[in-house]
């Protein structure tokens, strides 16, 4: 089977990164019981990828949900 390598937005481009938008928490790590959190790791290319700080990218509908939030704040 061979894994889609394009971007999930323009389906153009190979995807270079993935969402970091957290989804959810709760799974806990057994080794040291750290808290994880699920993200919701869409495939993104870089042109379609929202960067809204160092490292973290996150794709147009999680960035329309953030400036949302934002913007009732």
């Amino acid at each position: 089977m061979t894994e889609n390598i394009l971007c999930e937005i323009c389906n153009e481009r190979e995807h270079t990164r993935l969402c970091d938008y957290a989804e959810g928490t709760g799974i806990v790590n057994s080794i040291d019981f750290q808290e994880l959190t699920e993200t919701c790791d869409k495939k993104l290319c870089r042109k379609c990828a929202i960067n809204i700080w160092a490292n973290c990218d996150v794709c147009p509908e999680h960035a329309e949900q953030i400036k949302a939030k934002l913007s009732k704040a």
